[in-house]
């Protein structure tokens, strides 16, 4: 028992060490370059630049990012609690070094501080909490799905908040719960089309083949087509998500990305289904966090 809380005093430090060399990085590029004026209209600034708190809301992004992009994380891997806990004192810290989250900073950052309540949700102790969050929150659900279905992702990733990281997160703190996540047949993985493409998808990922990783999707698409598979929307969205990540020219990647955007507007539309989106057995958020990847300013 001894050994083991050691274990876990060592892996504590490496992570905040991983933590701190991350950080340094960040820093040291943003100070190397004036950071790129947001795409966006300024009154909705995603990525929190402007304002007087601004360089608060920075450091404290720095802390989200991490949990997803610091060695030996993924987006496709369960982040321990103590890591999740870890990012969100460090962002508080930095928040309220700044009274960002004061009365008078009510305005700034909205989508900094909608990934900092999904990260508080995300460290929860208890996660049958997650099951159902969304129906019985719709002063949180109705931001989320904005940020879904209503602004284009590529302008999300823009921003550097990792909202879908975080997302699914939350899908995979669900898997904890017994019975929480979806059925086969909700998930689509009750015929040979969903079943294929799940083993085919797990081999792509385990080769880090962005070539193989398309073709799994579009083997899917294909095949579901020609039976007529009308069962899962979640399976069809997790194919376009694997075929934007795999893709590795800019421009055909933002076209699937948008086409699997104007998907998500027809299966998504209340937080019921949003908490039915969350708790799939794909991979569906982490593969679209890693496909943003690449359009997120550093």
């Amino acid at each position: 028992q001894q050994q083991q809380q050691q274990q876990k005093q060592q892996q504590q430090q490496y992570q905040q060490q991983q933590y701190q060399q991350y950080q340094q990085q960040q820093l040291m590029q943003q100070q190397a370059q004036a950071p790129p004026a947001p795409e966006q209209d300024e009154a909705l600034d995603l990525a929190c630049f402007a304002g007087p708190r601004a360089e608060g809301w920075a450091r404290a992004k720095l802390y989200f990012r991490a949990i997803f992009e610091t060695e030996g994380t993924s987006p496709l891997q369960m982040p321990s609690r103590e890591l999740l806990v870890a990012a969100l004192d460090g962002a508080m810290r930095e928040l309220k070094a700044v009274e960002a989250l004061s009365p008078q900073a009510a305005d700034e950052c909205g989508l900094g501080k909608l990934c900092l309540q999904l990260l508080s949700f995300a460290t929860i102790e208890d996660p049958s909490a997650l099951v159902q969050m969304f129906a019985g929150l719709e002063q949180l659900a109705s931001p989320v799905m904005t940020m879904l279905l209503d602004v284009p992702w590529v302008a999300t990733a823009q921003a550097g908040w990792p909202i879908f990281g975080l997302l699914g997160t939350i899908n995979m703190r669900k898997g904890q719960v017994s019975g929480a996540l979806n059925t086969i047949e909700v998930d689509g993985l009750n015929d040979v089309p969903g079943q294929a493409f799940q083993a085919e998808l797990a081999a792509a990922l385990q080769a880090a083949d962005g070539g193989i990783l398309m073709q799994a999707g579009q083997n899917y698409l294909a095949r579901a087509e020609a039976v007529g598979s009308q069962g899962s929307a979640l399976a069809p969205l997790t194919a376009l998500a694997a075929q934007a990540l795999g893709n590795p020219q800019p421009q055909e990647k933002i076209a699937i990305l948008q086409a699997l955007q104007n998907a998500f507007k027809q299966v998504i539309g209340t937080a019921g289904e949003l908490d039915v989106a969350l708790s799939t057995n794909w991979p569906m958020w982490g593969l679209i966090q890693l496909a943003l990847g690449p359009f997120a300013a550093a």
